[in-house]
């Protein structure tokens, strides 16, 4: 079906962050090896803002509707080498925002990975030890309160940037895919995404039901098992769909759950934890094409998307297009060594 040029993401409040549209490219060297000449990779590791990856899509339409509401200090919250807090500190210093970091682990040693780009971009960080993800909620809840009973005005971030409002703008790579799919003449009718906490994969869905279903999308789970990924994206989907409505009246043209199919059995024995499959997939994708993943969401999902194509889930004839979402300040944290196996 065509474009819907009805539908303009430039009418929601919405900062500009990053480089678009990034590149689709080729996976010549590995393509041979799979004896496939149709593999593709979309390189939102390259979006232009801080170490690049896929929550520059989200801080958009979120950092966008602080500047709309009169912010002037923003507030997120993750683990040391959280790749949102990094993106969120890159973005506050190109809008002009103070940026407060909570994190539930204890002050390292040395600052590295993330947590050294937190420091060059200028974020303020807060340590609360090894609490659980509500307490750490609570906590930069109670620290924006704070700062606005003192007359500053806070936005905060929650839940990872993985809300109704970040999903559009990974509805909107969708749409910027397909238009790029639709100029090159690329025959992808696939697409292989991450499956984390749900904002990247949920606004894609909603971005590809609402083009009319141009490409089956493919969810690959890191974090959960896939009926509580389900329902997560389930829930994000509607919440964004009626952010679209209310704002252009426009719903999806088929119904988004008949669009993806969600896979956990790449998890391995759960969130952060490398498998032999997602170890050997960072190695393979690295010494055939010279780009880098990382060991917990990229190099995990792609290595489920290598197994969809070579399984022919991916079926051959059907071009595959993986959506690298990048994160590459934490890899230089991580013990990248093959596992027994890969």
């Amino acid at each position: 079906m065509g474009l819907d040029h009805s539908l303009s993401f430039d009418k929601f409040p919405r900062v500009d962050l990053g480089i678009w549209p990034t590149p689709v490219q080729k996976l010549d060297r590995l393509g041979e090896q799979l004896k496939r000449r149709d593999i593709y990779i979309k390189r939102d590791d390259l979006t232009g803002l801080g170490q690049g990856g896929n929550k520059t899509r989200s801080l958009e339409f979120l950092l966008g509707d602080a500047i709309k509401n009169g912010a002037d200090t923003v507030l997120t919250a993750g683990g040391l080498q959280s790749n949102l807090c990094s993106l969120t500190a890159a973005a506050c210093c190109k809008l002009g925002l103070d940026c407060l970091l909570v994190h539930n682990d204890d002050k390292p040693d040395k600052l590295e990975g993330n947590m050294f780009l937190n420091s060059v971009f200028g974020a303020k960080s807060v340590f609360l030890g090894k609490v659980d993800e509500q307490r750490r909620t609570g906590e930069m809840d109670r620290l924006a309160g704070q700062m606005r009973r003192e007359g500053r005005n806070a936005y905060v971030v929650h839940n990872g940037a993985s809300t109704s409002l970040g999903a559009l703008g990974y509805a909107n790579a969708a749409f910027e895919l397909y238009s790029q799919i639709k100029a090159k003449g690329l025959n992808i009718k696939h697409v292989g995404i991450v499956g984390a906490m749900g904002g990247t994969a949920s606004g894609f869905v909603l971005g590809t039901a609402l083009l009319g279903y141009p490409f089956h999308v493919h969810v690959i789970s890191v974090e959960y098992p896939g009926p509580v990924l389900s329902q997560i994206l389930s829930e994000l989907i509607a919440g964004a769909s009626k952010i679209v409505k209310a704002v252009q009246g426009i719903e999806p043209r088929v119904a988004p759950g008949t669009v993806m199919t969600v896979y956990d059995e790449y998890l391995g024995k759960g969130y952060g934890i490398p498998t032999a499959r997602s170890r050997r997939s960072l190695f393979e994708l690295a010494q055939t094409e010279g780009i880098l993943l990382e060991d917990v969401y990229t190099g995990k999902s792609f290595g489920g998307f290598l197994d969809l194509i070579q399984k022919g889930i991916i079926p051959r004839g059907e071009g595959a297009c993986y959506i690298h979402t990048g994160g590459l300040g934490s890899l230089f944290t991580q013990d990248i060594l093959p596992l027994p196996g890969s």
